[in-house]
């Protein structure tokens, strides 16, 4: 019966959904499951093919590019294989945010796109347009990697993220067609205190849930809940993502609930994706190529090869990684990440019980007029909230934002909200934005 219908969504609705939502993830989930058959060396023709299409299309339709490449002499011919794209100088988000109109084509209108854009971690969100064809891969890549651990599209799952962060904030209507056709509940992992876990816990009872997706430290807030209170349940598969995922956080979450955790390792402005399919092992989607040492932890760059809407070449998007060589894993035909150094998130707890996780609060605070902030819990009654705001930022917006967090934190916590100049990030260039004192 789940064959059936996981075949029916896959083969009708989806396509249908793609079509009139003008998304492609089912072109992409195709293309993905052909050719994860295909040899090591295919593979690598087919990348090279997409990275020459993509320089000539960013030399011929960007004015970045055709500078840049004209400054150093380069023409689009002369790239020839992947290990050319050293040739051009490193993308950094600096470089992004003074030039962002010169990285965008003069043809976009061929290309569908939305805008985006990151989360406060830097210290100061980045704009960027994400190709529909970066979407679609992502999401392609989720359920064809999810299938390696017996889910089947369909199955019921808790999505464990930001949802319904404050009142004004809703899906688009691709993000709820596509939860709906994947059968996904939605709450929200900010607070996990015992009495949300005892209610979600209830829900998933319910709704006889066994796959479960969303942040690293609210899974593992949820799943040391139900050990210490002997609530007694089983999933099929847990999912992580946005956040490291510790050697404490996993033993508790597999220990407790007698499954394995797959983590996911993402990176939307880079149009990275990389799931771990085997043990410590993180397969990387064919549709990025990334740079970075297979001897020690270094900086990663990665070109999204399928992205015509914003190219990026040899984006540096801050994280520190290190790459696998292939005798590390013998199943894949693409590259593999051995591990992604830091995004480990503190859990920020209150006397009255409320536990925070850091992740979402960097997508809230994407919605407002906010260049960079930081949260402090100063302690146990009372939480810092330092904002770097824009010109435009507003007394509404204020409020909102107190609001928002009142909350999450609860009426028994003090609130001080704190306006200041600017962050000192740390030596990669990103920050703590939420933490213990």
């Amino acid at each position: 019966m789940k064959e059936l219908k996981e075949n029916f969504l896959l083969n009708c609705a989806f396509p249908i959904a793609d079509k009139v939502m003008g998304t492609c993830a089912m072109k992409w989930y195709r293309q993905i499951v052909m050719m994860s058959e295909w040899s090591s060396q295919k593979v690598l023709e087919w990348q090279t093919i997409q990275m020459k299409k993509l320089v000539e299309h960013a030399y011929c339709h960007t004015r970045y590019y055709r500078e840049v490449m004209d400054g150093i002499g380069l023409k689009p011919q002369d790239i020839v294989s992947l290990d050319d794209l050293k040739l051009f100088p490193v993308l950094d988000r600096d470089t992004i945010k003074e030039r962002f109109a010169d990285l965008i084509p003069d043809n976009i209108k061929n290309y569908p796109h939305r805008k985006s854009s990151t989360g406060g971690s830097t210290g100061e969100p980045m704009k960027y347009i994400c190709d529909e064809n970066t979407w679609g891969f992502v999401t392609a890549m989720k359920i064809f990697s999810w299938q390696q651990y017996g889910y089947k599209y369909g199955d019921r799952y808790v999505s464990l993220g930001s949802t319904s962060l404050f009142p004004t904030n809703k899906k688009s209507l691709v993000h709820e067609v596509y939860f709906r056709l994947r059968n996904t509940i939605p709450l929200n992992g900010m607070n996990m205190d015992d009495a949300t876990c005892a209610y979600y816990m209830e829900i998933i009872r319910k709704k006889n849930v066994h796959y479960i997706y969303g942040y690293a430290t609210a899974i593992y807030l949820l799943a040391r809940y139900c050990r210490e209170n002997n609530v007694r349940w089983h999933f099929d598969a847990v999912f992580s993502t946005s956040e490291k995922l510790t050697t404490l956080y996993r033993e508790e979450i597999e220990k407790t609930w007698g499954t394995q955790v797959m983590d996911c390792y993402g990176s939307r402005d880079g149009g990275v994706t990389a799931y771990e399919i085997e043990p410590n092992i993180y397969h990387v989607g064919y549709s990025t190529w990334l740079e970075a040492s297979s001897e020690r932890p270094s900086e990663l760059y990665a070109t999204n090869l399928v992205d015509y809407a914003f190219p990026t070449i040899r984006y540096a998007n801050r994280d520190e990684v290190q790459m696998c060589d292939k005798e590390c894993g013998g199943m894949y035909n693409g590259q593999l990440l051995k591990e992604v150094i830091g995004r480990t998130s503190d859990v920020v707890s209150f006397k009255n019980g409320h536990k925070l996780t850091t992740t979402g609060f960097s997508i809230l605070f994407r919605n407002f007029n906010v260049e960079a902030f930081r949260m402090v819990k100063k302690n146990d009654s009372t939480i810092l909230v330092q904002i770097q705001k824009r010109k435009n930022y507003t007394q509404t917006e204020h409020d909102l934002l107190y609001e928002t967090i009142r909350k999450y934190v609860g009426d028994e916590v003090e609130i001080i909200i704190e306006y200041v100049d600017s962050f000192v990030p740390l030596a990669n260039g990103k920050r703590s934005y939420l933490y213990n004192q």
